[in-house]
């Protein structure tokens, strides 16, 4: 997959109404974080991300994007740790896995979900040097319908 199709499969996923995504950028770096429930992946996506489709299990995705001066973007690698904390103040680590498909990285994370309940997703990177840190939350209510906060 190469970026522009990675781009086009973020900009599909931040239109989708019920989900929760956030940015947080550098001069050079974007961190783009997207929270959606399992169940809201096609059958062929979960398949190719091998990923289980489920009412209560939710898939975090995160990118890494190096900006240039002549406006090419690209993934970069690095180093990602998430966690989410639920309205109970529990804390949850996010395994989270490095996918390369051709000259495109990204980083995919399965959570556990008991609806309704709203997360609030905490995600660390170490890219090129620099720390950078995203705080989102996501409204879970069930299969069918979510809000972003």
């Amino acid at each position: 997959m190469d970026i522009r199709r990675l781009l086009l499969l973020l900009a599909a996923l931040f239109a989708l109404p019920a989900q929760a995504n956030d940015r947080y950028s550098t001069k050079d770096i974007e961190l783009n974080c997207v929270a959606v429930p399992t169940t809201e992946l096609t059958a062929e996506a979960a398949k190719s991300y091998n990923v289980e489709r489920s009412p209560n299990r939710g898939l975090l995705t995160v990118t890494l994007v190096k900006k240039s001066k002549s406006g090419k973007s690209e993934t970069v690698a690095g180093q990602i740790y998430a966690g989410a904390i639920n309205l109970h103040n529990n804390l949850s680590n996010i395994p989270i896995r490095e996918v390369h498909d051709g000259n495109t990285v990204y980083y995919l994370g399965e959570f556990l979900l008991t609806t309704p309940d709203t997360l609030r997703f905490l995600v660390n990177a170490s890219v090129m040097g620099k720390t950078m840190k995203n705080e989102f939350s996501r409204d879970f209510y069930n299969a069918q319908s979510a809000s972003s906060q």
